[in-house]
């Protein structure tokens, strides 16, 4: 089973509103080659801060929610909704939202690592999440992780043995780790023998390079630092035989004693 996939690279702004429309117009952009997946950045609402944040955080039900499910029903597309600041009793989340081809939100997910690091404290104004999140969508079984939680390879694993054919990792990752950044999702791919799509911010902050990895580990489509819409497929099968030559997961153990 093969899905057409498209991730939009973006550079986001400091005027929120400016900033949907303008992943609005790349969403119509990318629905030409008929995807059955659109993949969102992390922030695309706005790149604050982090004491800032709070500021621009909103209700999961919102303007942008409604857009992105108006999109998702009029496209007939499934979106992976990047992320935005969502505003609960208990504080402010980073939150993914994803909504079928009917426009329906199909879950959420929270950040669960946050970017405690470099000197930067997500964790001072941000609350973190506290579970992993899969759904199944056209008999695709994909994960959800945001940016920093690509360095952290317990919760791919987590996904890997729940069954998911893919992560996606709508992010901002920051210079100059662009590095860090291929070599986290070329491999978290190949130790899980599974796809990871990681869409990226753009801009003078920003690595780009959004790219897939397949199941070895390849770097099967990128794109530069460009703003642009990076257009793949990924094919279920690639995962059944990269297995079948590198079986990980059944070789790996819990036995052994670790002095």
């Amino acid at each position: 089973m093969k899905f057409k996939l498209c991730a939009i690279q973006m550079e986001t702004g400091k005027d929120p509103h400016k900033n949907l429309n303008k992943l609005l117009y790349m969403c119509r952009e990318a629905c030409a080659y008929s995807p059955d997946f659109i993949v969102l950045p992390e922030m695309f609402e706005i790149v604050p801060k982090p004491y800032s944040a709070p500021r621009y955080a909103h209700a999961l039900h919102s303007e942008t929610t409604d857009a992105l499910a108006t999109m998702a029903k009029e496209r007939a597309v499934n979106i992976i909704g990047g992320s935005f600041f969502e505003r609960k009793d208990d504080g402010v989340y980073n939150t993914c939202c994803v909504f079928d081809r009917r426009g329906n939100l199909s879950g959420s997910y929270r950040k669960m690592h946050l970017f405690d690091a470099f000197g930067y404290g997500e964790s001072e104004w941000l609350g973190r999440g506290e579970l992993p999140f899969m759904c199944e969508l056209d008999g695709l079984r994909f994960g959800l992780a945001i940016c920093y939680d690509i360095r952290f390879p317990e919760l791919f694993r987590h996904y890997a043995l729940k069954g998911a054919h893919a992560v996606f990792v709508p992010s901002a990752f920051f210079q100059p780790n662009h590095d860090h950044w291929q070599l986290s999702i070329r491999s978290r791919a190949l130790e899980n023998g599974l796809f990871v799509l990681g869409c990226n911010q753009t801009g003078k902050h920003f690595v780009g390079r959004s790219m897939l990895a397949d199941p070895w580990g390849i770097i099967a489509a990128s794109l530069g630092l460009e703003e642009a819409v990076l257009f793949c497929v990924i094919d279920l099968d690639l995962i059944e035989k990269t297995r079948e030559r590198l079986p990980l997961l059944h070789n790996r153990r819990f036995d052994v004693h670790l002095m």
